[in-house]
């Protein structure tokens, strides 16, 4: 009797041991629930200096437009963000608006048939590598990705336009999987804590139009 006990416990305990290898297998590791910034600290003095100035948030209203090229196709876009600290925060990708409000509710409306849906969209501007956070939270995902890959420091500077708007940029010298060295270059408008211009090996993006203040209008669903 008790070496029958002894040989069910045996299996028992090889049974569980299998399930648990095998959940693993399919499920893989657990996802972290810890932000971004501590799981993956900077410690490129240059590359945290960009990062900290995208984290910056404006407290005064701004337009600014953006003309970006997509180099795997050469597809060239406008696009044109608008925020205000009451009114929230528009970004128009192409013919896509993205709104997202102060209170936190978001949308994504077509500025061609005038259609809009709850929530945000990312499909309808993905074929051209952007998000709607392409300006802030997606380029601090670049920077911190190319932090990690850089060959050396990244050499950080600060560039001042004809209009006194002062940009803090960083350069990366990286090897694409030709082995090839080349540079990424990501630069932010400090008192707005979004980019300013980015060039990296799928995106160019740079500012044409600057405007401290905000249309209502781009706040609104387009009709």
């Amino acid at each position: 009797m008790t070496q029958n006990v002894r040989g069910l416990t045996s299996t028992l305990v090889s049974s569980l041991m299998l399930a648990l290898t095998l959940s693993s297998c399919f499920t893989g590791s657990r996802p972290t629930l810890e932000p971004i910034d501590t799981v993956v600290p900077l410690g490129d003095t240059a590359a945290a200096a960009v990062v900290t100035a995208l984290t910056t948030t404006a407290t005064t209203s701004f337009t600014i437009e953006y003309e970006i090229t997509t180099k795997f196709g050469g597809q060239t876009t406008r696009a044109v963000i608008a925020n205000d600290e009451i009114l929230g925060t528009s970004v128009e990708i192409g013919d896509t608006r993205y709104l997202f409000t102060a209170e936190g509710t978001t949308s994504t409306c077509s500025t061609t048939t005038y259609e809009c849906a709850t929530g945000i969209d990312e499909s309808r501007v993905s074929d051209r590598q952007l998000t709607s956070a392409f300006f802030k939270q997606s380029a601090i995902d670049r920077i911190r990705q190319d932090a990690r890959i850089a060959v050396g420091p990244a050499a950080g500077y600060e560039v001042t336009s004809d209009d006194g708007r002062t940009s803090r940029c960083a350069d990366f010298s990286v090897v694409d999987s030709q082995g090839a060295s080349r540079t990424k270059t990501y630069c932010v408008f400090e008192s707005y804590g979004v980019i300013a211009s980015m060039d990296t090996a799928d995106l160019s993006v740079r500012t044409l139009v600057v405007e401290d203040n905000a249309d209502p209008a781009r706040f609104q669903p387009p009709n």
